[in-house]
């Protein structure tokens, strides 16, 4: 089980969720819409593949899916971090 703790200020936290647990639910939501485009455009790339195990192809497109769907969450979330970081060290450095 994966345990995320996040900052609750009233400042950034306008419910029950902070807002950046509400930015991690949302870029799971978008990497899944990302996985499912990536994996219908691919189809049959992916099942020419994996046919070469036939009694496991069924699981291999799931496990693919699930993977790629985890890379995809995790790199939209660490870029969003980054973004976030750039943005305020830089917003602390020339202060408007």
């Amino acid at each position: 089980m994966v345990v995320f703790l996040t900052r609750s200020d009233q400042s950034e936290s306008d419910g029950f969720h902070p807002k950046t647990a509400r930015n991690h639910y949302v870029f799971g939501i978008i990497g899944l819409g990302i996985t499912i485009l990536s994996v219908f455009l691919t189809y049959s790339l992916l099942v020419g593949i994996v046919s070469l195990v036939p009694l496991l192809s069924t699981t291999a497109i799931a496990f693919v899916g699930v993977v790629t769907w985890v890379v995809v969450w995790l790199l939209l979330d660490l870029a969003y971090e980054h973004y976030v970081r750039q943005r305020s060290t830089s917003s602390e450095t020339y202060p408007e």
